[in-house]
């Protein structure tokens, strides 16, 4: 974890500016020279200061990592989650976008598959499916209820909206937007959906847009129809969605650690 504040590093920055500029103090740029091993910043001020910034800069990263993984409950994973992070936010600052979404992608999938696994939420999931959502508030008593109108748990969390006949969810087979579906139900909304499902779309649709990026990385067959609509909407606009996405690995990550 990084020991040093971004406040303290800046002010260090600008010591280390006003120190170089002066002409007696060339033994000191040599010295630095030596500790960064690069023989181009001897006679190089800006080139030895951009060095020293780009170093303070990973501090900086780590230290945000780590504090935004500070308090997560899931021990076994934190320091990949650490690691993947500082990535991410490393090629967020190269305008790497689709790199940047894979490293993010990397720390949802983490959780999504730990979770899944250690919990075996197939056979939760498979134990309920014929129960309905609880999405339905009782005027009475304000307490919400199972919603006879609604889509069964099974169903729901395999994507299964229509009445298929055929649909027995013990020979469906488990593809990661399944597990993500699953552990939204269960680990983000606590196995409550209020109303309606709305809430749940939207969060689902952020990860699955994520989830559509990260497969620009794996070259191979033409997007669908979907998929390609997904990209004309996103990669044009990708600026703004560094911060969409951002703000969907914050609430996914604090909501499934309120409820773990």
């Amino acid at each position: 974890m990084a020991k040093h504040k971004k406040e303290s590093l800046e002010k260090l920055l600008k010591l280390i500016e006003e120190i170089s500029s002066d002409s007696e103090n060339l033994w000191f740029k040599e010295e630095l020279s030596k500790r960064f091993q690069n023989d181009s910043i001897v006679n190089n001020e800006s080139t030895l200061i951009k060095n020293i910034h780009e170093y303070c800069i990973k501090e900086i990263i780590a230290d945000q990592a780590n504090k935004f993984y500070k308090d997560f409950k899931i021990k076994e994973i934190k320091e990949t989650l650490i690691h993947d992070f500082i990535r991410m936010e490393q090629f967020r600052r190269e305008d790497n976008f689709e790199d940047f979404s894979l490293a993010m992608f990397q720390q949802i999938e983490n959780i999504v598959i730990h979770l899944y696994e250690k919990h075996r939420l197939n056979k939760k999931v498979i134990a309920s499916s014929n129960d309905y959502l609880t999405s339905i508030i009782n005027s009475g008593s304000k307490e919400f209820y199972r919603n006879s109108r609604g889509p069964k748990i099974g169903r729901f969390i395999m994507m299964k909206f229509r009445n298929e006949n055929h649909f027995n969810i013990l020979n469906e087979n488990w593809f990661f937007n399944h597990k993500f579906r699953a552990v939204l139900y269960y680990f983000y909304f606590n196995e409550l959906i209020k109303f309606n499902t709305q809430s749940f779309d939207e969060i689902y649709n952020q990860g699955n847009n994520l989830y559509l990026i990260r497969n620009r990385n794996h070259r191979g067959l033409a997007p669908t129809y979907y998929q390609q609509k997904v990209y004309d909407e996103i990669i044009p606009s990708h600026n703004k969605y560094y911060f969409n996405f951002l703000g969907f690995l914050e609430s996914f990550t604090s909501n499934i650690n309120d409820n773990l």
